[in-house]
């Protein structure tokens, strides 16, 4: 949680603590959090899949000796 101390705007926030903000001592928003799972997954992902052929000649590349 040391992010959440040397931030003070939501805009600099990063995403596990905007997602841990959803949980309080009363209640917790689960769809909200599941949500905001789905938002930092989806960007990676959609990165790799765009990129896979790439990110396999590169390690087949460098796993070869010599």
């Amino acid at each position: 949680m040391f992010a959440l101390f040397m931030t003070s705007t939501i805009s600099s926030q990063t995403m596990p603590v905007i997602a841990a903000n959803f949980a309080t001592d009363l209640n917790t928003q689960v769809t909200l959090m599941a949500a905001a799972g789905v938002v930092a997954v989806v960007p990676p992902l959609v990165l790799v899949l765009i990129c896979q052929r790439l990110i396999v000649q590169g390690m087949a590349a460098g796993s070869v000796k010599g």
